[in-house]
């Protein structure tokens, strides 16, 4: 009987612990963003792609508020997917190189907490940046559009993230990680054209090298979040989309950050440190 309640006792211990571990590392990482200066590189990349959109709206003929809206949204998606991509691999690969993570992990912390609370204390500064964003988007578009697109570039960022994470817990290499990181973001934007394209295209000519490439695009749209369908322009156009849609993307995007985020902590369990 005593045995038993000792159990039951360690169990909800042990959780508090792993939480209030998880916690710390979140807070730690979120810090690290704050001293990197990310908020303000981020800052920097919105005011030139302000001054830019700006000044290519005030040579617009007609439709220059919008013309500005969907310049400045498009320019800031691909600038800040840059930055945080960047950010996450420089941040991983410096506290590899620097082993710092071992001394946590002597300090009874698992390297699934660690895992998780790194990808969280990334994902917490964009989800914050992207919202951050809708009262300036909410001053050139109609407010709902502005909510929605912030909404699916936090979508997007996170998915960003987790791959940059992925890439660098399995590679260590700053240089391998930012080229499938990039490459894994391009794809992902241009996988819808290349299923056209590979099935639809005139330019192609019929036999097994069709059948083929239709195969390996299909299979790579299978596998790779839609991307092209997240923040587009023609939302801050008017063209609102529903909450079901959101939600669709919300799930995809969740998805995929807990399956890159496990194939890494898998991965990363298997390493000998």
């Amino acid at each position: 009987m005593p045995a038993s309640s000792s159990h039951e006792m360690t169990v909800p211990d042990r959780t508090t612990q792993r939480l209030a571990q998880l916690s710390a590392v979140v807070r730690f990482t979120m810090l690290e963003a704050w001293r990197s200066k990310l908020p303000w590189l981020l800052l920097l990349a919105l005011g030139c792609t302000l001054a830019a959109s700006q000044l290519a709206a005030e040579l617009a003929i007609t439709e220059g508020g919008r013309f500005r809206a969907a310049l400045l949204a498009g320019g800031v998606r691909f600038a800040w997917v840059f930055i945080f991509a960047v950010y996450v691999i420089g941040s991983l690969t410096r506290e590899l190189n620097e082993r710092g993570f071992e001394v946590a992990l002597a300090l009874e912390l698992d390297r699934s907490t660690w895992v998780a609370g790194k990808l969280a204390g990334f994902l917490l500064p964009a989800f914050a940046a992207a919202l951050c964003l809708f009262p300036l988007l909410a001053t050139m578009a109609p407010p709902a559009a502005a909510a929605a697109w912030c909404l699916s570039l936090a979508f997007e960022l996170s998915v960003v993230i987790a791959a940059a994470l992925f890439f660098t817990l399995n590679l260590a290499s700053v240089p391998a990680a930012a080229v499938l990181t990039a490459g894994f973001y391009l794809l992902a934007r241009t996988i819808d054209a290349l299923v056209l394209i590979a099935s639809a295209s005139p330019l192609i000519v019929a036999g097994a090298w069709r059948d083929f490439a239709r195969m390996t695009v299909d299979a790579l749209a299978w596998l790779l979040p839609p991307l092209g369908r997240f923040t587009q322009g023609s939302w801050l156009a008017g063209q609102v989309p529903d909450a079901s849609l959101l939600g669709l993307m919300a799930a995809q995007s969740a998805v995929y950050v807990v399956l890159l985020g496990a194939a890494a902590l898998v991965d990363f369990h298997r390493r000998d440190l």
